[in-house]
């Protein structure tokens, strides 16, 4: 059973939602670290005892003609602005680009800060590159972009609602995201967009854009939570080697560039969050890695 909004029955004591003490760095960083360890644990139990569902998702795959004549939404130019901008990073090559500063590597997980000028004005993030074996692009954003199947592998969403469609592949939605002492409980509001950018198959590539916007139903502030305002890409391209004949899963591989700009809102020591987010990452990507592999190791290729 998926989560709503409209299941969760909000208690008269907001306390709750309210922000914890102000704490030095270096205390808030081990109560956030401490907090997600536990939720970690929670979802490793869930996991375990969880019956594994490995339907087919029907594809929702596109040409670029169609795509072009499509009406353009009000998120439209932005998502373009966005896939450009990641198309060209994706294009880029972390180890001879002295703009890539590596900061961390776990197998092939690789973090990497990315420092770029514009307007004047010098903008640095977190960039996290890896490979998923046995799964396409297509499918890797299809688990990235879905609410039903975000609900099953990100267990830091405590609700979630879809408030509007934009269009076939293009919807605004409100998150609940689950406390992590000390910082209030926050929710965001934002329009997720999947696109195909290449069609050739096997080598086709998807992307997926995460941009927090506003919505008339759902105001800032409403039941008390802290508003966190997001930036999330996830480009994915297919590597498959093989054209003699029909690939099997063996032979593909998906390759990620995945960055995340996230602004909590309220309190919190910009430290300490990038401490938070480099730690993140890579367990970001390995669980909607594992889930995916395991999503679609039962089902046709997908591309």
């Amino acid at each position: 059973m998926t989560l709503q909004i409209a299941d969760v029955k909000l208690p008269v004591d907001l306390n709750r939602y309210k922000q914890g003490p102000h704490l030095h760095e270096d205390q808030f960083f081990d109560a956030i670290e401490e907090t997600l360890d536990k939720m970690e644990n929670l979802e490793e139990q869930l996991r375990q005892v969880e019956v594994k569902e490995n339907g087919v998702v029907a594809s929702e795959g596109e040409e670029a003609s169609e795509e072009a004549a499509k009406q353009q939404h009000r998120m439209y130019k932005q998502m373009q602005d966005l896939i450009t901008k990641y198309v060209a990073l994706s294009k880029q090559d972390p180890e001879q680009d002295s703009s890539w500063q590596p900061l961390s590597k776990d197998g092939v997980t690789k973090i990497y800060r990315k420092e770029e000028e514009q307007n004047n004005v010098l903008l640095d993030y977190l960039v996290a590159t890896t490979v998923v074996e046995g799964v396409t692009a297509g499918e890797m954003a299809e688990v990235f972009h879905s609410g039903e199947l975000k609900l099953k592998w990100d267990h830091t969403i405590e609700a979630d609602k879809r408030l509007e469609e934009l269009d076939e592949h293009c919807a605004v939605y409100h998150q609940i995201l689950k406390r992590v002492w000390p910082t209030a409980q926050r929710d965001v509001v934002y329009a997720s967009h999947k696109q195909q950018l290449e069609t050739q198959t096997p080598n086709s590539s998807w992307i997926v854009c995460n941009v927090s916007c506003d919505h008339p139903t759902t105001p800032e502030g409403i039941s008390g939570y802290t508003r966190a305002t997001i930036e999330v890409v996830l480009f994915c391209q297919t590597v498959c080697e093989k054209t003699d004949s029909a690939p099997t899963r063996a032979d593909i591989r998906c390759k990620i560039v995945y960055s995340a700009s996230v602004n909590p809102g309220g309190w919190a020591p910009s430290a300490a969050v990038r401490a938070v987010s480099q730690r993140e990452y890579p367990k970001f990507l390995k669980k909607i890695s594992a889930f995916a592999i395991d999503h679609v190791k039962k089902s046709e290729i997908r591309y």
